[in-house]
Formats: structure tokens, sequence, C-alpha cells
């Protein structure tokens, strides 16, 4: 049988998951109990033990234990927990995982599952997930956070009844995931998209729709990490990224932030893609107000969406040097690359005669970027507008190419 992993501390949680233990094997699942505490001697039986945990990450759970740098003792057991169930999941032992706890436990227990395959499905039952901040936990891989109003501690018959929805969950969840489709024949591709591109990637999809299996993932930050993991774990043929402005946002201090590796993942696993500049030469700001960024407006274009949500327009000085990053980035891929450049707009609220329309930063982001990009890459200026049918058709055609590069090479 393959094993529902129980990630735990049972230095302080025995006793709830002994009990969560049993209800998963009631249920005909295999449960399996790994220790990720550290702070003092486990109350129940584990299958990977603190020890095995500490041992992994080259550390001895005493040491540990005696430790006062609390901050690096729980690094280190997550460290090691990643490596003891990364090797389970490679050999397809797990087909669940679930963690319970308070504050610490959670952030190890995100962190873990964090760096686990997506086909997995992972459930964290927490009694800190109302605590503001807890978005995070949700992680590139897919996590379900679910809520205890009930501590954690001690079982009685709420908290019972709180585990028993919990193991119901998991379970449910693992004998939910549908088989990998024996008879699909499309490659599946993915996508990065936002509100300002949206016609541009539904002209893609109904060109591209009947051969490929489009993926579309929300460029606001996470999404475009799980979409990259997912890359890495080999989901995807080939790569259509109409929005890696992320990049931009980490530089210039915006909300849209992925991860460091943003736009290299594809490059070097060497597959097919096609890269547009959508919204590369603003930043987001998400929770501000007007009046805080009154001094930034005073000398920015900027566009409120809504009460709390603005972009902002670098300028061609910040657009030129921001292009070195990307063209670096894009200069690690070692298969067939493309960079498409909509002369009229990166935004749909940029179009010819709008107040929004910017061909000095378009400019200077195309000068910066062919200073810096290496000649295998093929730099495509197109005089259309990002949401006009004219690009979306020559993002078709060049990732037909791409991909055909690819199937020839």
């Amino acid at each position: 049988m393959k094993k529902i992993v129980i990630i735990v501390a049972l230095d302080t949680k025995g006793e709830e998951s002994g009990y969560l233990k049993g209800l998963i094997s009631g249920r005909g699942h295999q449960p399996f109990i790994v220790d990720i505490g550290c702070g003092g001697e486990a109350r129940l039986e584990a299958d990977i033990t603190a020890d095995e945990i500490a041992r992994a990450a080259g550390a001895e759970i005493e040491k540990l234990r005696r430790s006062q740098e609390r901050k690096q003792a729980t690094e280190t057991m997550v460290q090691g927990a990643v490596a003891k169930l990364d090797a389970l999941c490679q050999s397809g032992e797990v087909e669940g995982m679930i963690s319970l706890g308070g504050m610490s436990s959670t952030v190890m227990a995100a962190s873990i599952m964090g760096e686990m395959p997506y086909r997995i499905p992972k459930l964290i039952l927490s009694s800190a997930a109302s605590l503001p901040g807890v978005n995070r936990f949700f992680g590139p891989t897919g996590i379900t956070l679910m809520h205890s109003l009930i501590d954690l501690s001690g079982l009685n018959h709420l908290l019972k009844d709180q585990l028993a929805r919990a193991a119901g969950a998991i379970c449910g969840m693992v004998e939910s995931v549908s088989p990998d489709s024996a008879g699909e024949e499309r490659p599946m591709v993915a996508m990065s998209t936002y509100g300002y591109t949206d016609n541009c990637a539904h002209y893609i999809h109904d060109a591209l729709g009947d051969k490929y299996e489009l993926i579309h993932f929300h460029a606001i930050g996470m999404p475009e990490v799980s979409m990259e993991k997912l890359i890495e774990e080999g989901y995807f043929s080939a790569v259509i990224d109409l929005v890696p402005s992320s990049i931009t946002n980490e530089k210039f201090d915006g909300s849209r932030i992925s991860w460091p590796r943003r736009l290299e993942v594809a490059g070097e696993k060497g597959i097919p893609q096609v890269v547009a500049p959508g919204g590369v030469d603003t930043i987001s700001r998400t929770g501000y107000t007007a009046k805080e960024l009154a001094p930034e407006f005073k000398i920015r274009k900027h566009y409120f969406m809504d009460a709390l949500r603005v972009t902002v327009w670098l300028n061609p000085e910040e657009l030129r040097d921001i292009a070195g990053v990307y063209a670096d980035k894009l200069n690690k891929a070692v298969g067939p690359t493309k960079f498409l450049i909509p002369k009229q707009g990166w935004l749909s609220i940029e179009k010819e005669g709008s107040e929004f329309y910017y061909p000095e930063g378009i400019q200077a982001f195309v000068d910066g970027l062919k200073q810096r990009l290496k000649p295998e890459i093929e730099l495509i200026e197109v005089d259309a507008d990002i949401e006009d049918p004219v690009f979306a058709q020559v993002v078709v055609a060049a990732f037909e190419e791409v991909v055909r590069l690819k199937h020839n090479g």
C-alpha cells in the first residue's frame, strides 16, 4: 500500500497523532508518521524518527534539542525531512500528506510540503490558520489549509471530531486523484497570463487548443512558481510566457513577486518557449492607498484597478536597466527560445491614443535587451499591441516554430 504521511512534532502531538493515525488506518489507508519535533522526546513511535530526520540533514537530534537557536534547529529538521520524503515520493510510495499543529509546526510542514511533487495531495490542519500572513503556507505545490477552532493539544470530543474531518479530507483527496488520461494525445503547454493580457491568451488558446492542452497560470507570484515547478517535474512540453513581470516587481519592490528562478527553468531544461513582455514595464502595488503613494505618483504614471490595486510605470532608464536582468535569464536557455515585442503596448490599456501609451519606455527596454541577449535567441518586434489579434498570430507562429525546432533538433 502507498502511504499517507503524517508530518508532526511528536514531542508535543503524540496522542493526537496516534488518534489521527487510527482514523486514517480505519479508512483503509496506510498512515506513515514522520517526526519533525526537536524540542524533546517523542510521545509516540514514528516510522521515521526525529533522529533519522536530523541525521539526514547532517545533524544530531540531541544537539538540536539542547540548542538555543530555535530557527536554525527547525530549519535543519525541515532540510532533513525534505531529503527523506523526497526519496519516498520519487519511489512512488506516497499518496498523500497531512500535518497538524500550531504556528511552528505549520511553518515547518508548509516548507516541507512545498518541496514535494504537485501530484501528491497535501493538507495542513492548523490552529493558526486565521493569523495574518498564512497565505504563504499554500506554496507552489498545492497545499490545502484546514482551520481548527480547537487547540490541537489534548484529546477531547471536539478535537476528535476535528481530527476525524481532517482524516476524511486527506483520505478523500487521495481517493479522488484522477489517473493520467491514457487517451489524451495533446501535449500540455504552460501559459502565463493576467487581466491585462486576457484577450491575447484567448486568441492563442483558440488557435492552439485543438493540438495542445494549454494550462493557464495567473501571473500574480505563487502561480508562476507552481508553473515552473511543474515544468521541472516534466508536465509540460512547451511554454508560452506572456507575463514574466514578477522579475520587474521583485527588482522594484512591487507586489507580484514569484521566486529567484523566474524565467530560467524552461530554458535550462531545453523546453521550447516563446516569451512576451506583458507588464514588464510596470509594477503592481497592492494594499496601499492613493495618499500613501502620493509622493511616487508625482513622478510616475499610474492606473488604479480598484481602491487597493494600482499599476505603476517604470521610467526609460529603469527599463533599460531591467532589460539586462531579463536577458541574463533568457541567455541560460539551451532550447529554442523567441522573445516577442509588441511595439504598440504591453498592457491592454497601453494602446496607441491612450494616456498610457508608452513607446519611449518600450524602446528603452528593447535597446537594453538587444545589448545583452545572445544571438541564438530571436527577438521579434511586432507592430501591434499585446491585445491585438495580429500579435497573437505572431505568437502562435513563433510557438509552432520553436516546437518544430525542438522536434527536429
